[in-house]
């Protein structure tokens, strides 16, 4: 099968390059179905955060985006209380098959960094108000909810 062949490969270029942001690999024997660990961006309320992921890639992949959701309860514009990412890249209007999973990583960590709520993005509009309106009280939730994370 072609997308088994792909993730294969793709769990070679993650193990060579071992990102000091990030760690993957699939859940025992499954190739479909990885964690992921994501560390927090230093300087941001995530700093310190270990967040979890959970990672299911298509029959299809990489012709379709892989299904990738906080198992870590996390405070952002761009993920709901179940853990969904609203990220383009994970959206499969706008997948494209050159993206891997490294970077499916990257740019949800980037995404801890930089909020996607401009215009054209999901985001929750409440947690993205007061992101914008009032970072510090942002902050605040999102580093308490960071740190029921830390072990």
């Amino acid at each position: 099968m072609y997308s088994a062949k792909v993730i294969s490969l793709q769990l070679k270029e993650v193990e060579r390059k071992n990102s000091p942001c990030f760690s993957t690999g699939p859940v025992g024997e499954d190739l479909y179905h990885w964690e992921a660990i994501i560390t927090g961006p230093k300087g941001l309320p995530y700093e310190n955060g270990v967040f979890k992921l959970d990672i299911h890639f298509p029959l299809d992949y990489p012709f379709g985006p892989p299904r990738v959701t906080f198992k870590t309860k996390v405070y952002h514009p761009n993920v709901n209380i179940l853990g969904n990412i609203f990220l383009k890249m994970l959206n499969p209007t706008h997948f494209k098959t050159n993206n891997t999973i490294n970077d499916v990583l990257t740019e949800i960590r980037q995404m801890l960094t930089a909020p996607q709520i401009s215009e054209g993005h999901f985001f929750d509009e409440e947690i993205a108000r007061i992101y914008v309106k009032d970072r510090a009280a942002f902050d605040t939730t999102a580093s308490t909810a960071s740190l029921e994370r830390r072990s």
